[in-house]
């Protein structure tokens, strides 16, 4: 299952980047590939700090924590472009000449 779910993520976000980064999507899906490399060294260490800490039942909550961050930072980011979106395609008020 969570083989089908990153194959569902990962190109439709890979997708993204290309489109958007007209002058240099090469470097912007390497600097994508190397945000997921860096997540997942950080979630093992995260991982490893609260096992040894305050134990295996503190990564609910702190998986909570983070996933409810990311889908926030996600709908500010959905938002924000959408916005700008639609402002790029507005009808322009046409110029009144005096």
């Amino acid at each position: 299952m969570l083989g089908v779910l990153a194959f569902a993520v990962i190109p439709g976000m890979q997708t993204r980047v290309v489109a958007t980064a007209q002058a240099a999507p090469t470097l912007a899906v390497a600097v994508n590939a190397s945000g997921f490399q860096l997540a997942a060294a950080f979630a093992g260490w995260l991982g490893g700090r609260l096992i040894d800490g305050p134990g295996p039942r503190s990564m609910y909550p702190v998986a909570a924590v983070l996933t409810v961050s990311g889908l926030l930072i996600a709908l500010y980011s959905w938002r924000r472009d959408h916005r700008r979106l639609a402002a790029t395609h507005s009808p322009r008020q046409p110029v009144t000449r005096q």
